[in-house]
């Protein structure tokens, strides 16, 4: 039976002193509700879409995405899961914690929405490209961060949220295209178990 693609979206970052505030979260979760209702229609396993901001450490399942919004990269909880040396992302991160056996995908808002900058103002349509960088992130979550992989994230032909960002960063002008909803709907295919997520960091 199909059932509700759940997101949740667990806010560390507070407000960036108004910058992202409540009413930035509700439209910036919306979009991302929007991506996501353009991706399932294809997807026998889901017949809706939710996306929940916070929501408690015990509600997320296999079938489920767990994303945290951090200040910055010192923030990072991937840091803390690595073993080894690790590259954080510009704008976000998504590892495999293998103690936890569980995948944990974070962004970095101040990155985002100010520059990096404590002092900076907010980005253009600033709502949309945290959606966009919380996509990317999620695709690694389902396509390779844990294995087999199903796809490179940075190597998907055409697309436009799943590719290389290093040198071009998302931006609020990007939406997810043909190419990026075909990457999802075969991560979800092929991942019919679903993936654990890390919910260490959400509310208990």
């Amino acid at each position: 039976m199909a059932a509700t693609l759940k997101v949740y979206l667990v806010n560390k970052a507070g407000d960036l002193s108004g910058r992202f505030d409540d009413s930035h979260r509700k439209t910036c979760g919306e979009k991302l509700k929007a991506y996501f209702d353009a991706i399932i229609p294809s997807v026998a396993k889901y017949n809706a879409v939710s996306v929940i901001w916070d929501g408690k450490a015990a509600d997320p399942t296999t079938s489920d995405f767990v994303c945290y919004l951090l200040t910055g990269a010192a923030d990072s909880i991937v840091a803390t899961k690595a073993t080894g040396d690790i590259t954080l992302g510009v704008s976000g991160s998504t590892m495999l914690s293998a103690a936890d056996k569980a995948v944990v995908s974070e962004v970095y808002l101040r990155q985002i929405v100010q520059g990096g900058d404590p002092r900076g103002n907010a980005t253009t349509n600033r709502e949309t490209v945290v959606a966009n960088c919380i996509l990317h992130e999620l695709a690694h979550n389902l396509l390779d961060a844990t294995a087999p992989n199903v796809l490179d994230v940075h190597k998907v032909k055409d697309g436009v949220i799943c590719r290389e960002t290093d040198n071009k960063p998302l931006t609020g002008t990007d939406a997810p295209g043909n190419a990026d909803n075909t990457a999802f709907q075969t991560g979800f295919t092929r991942r019919t178990a679903g993936i654990k997520q890390y919910t260490g960091g959400m509310p208990s």
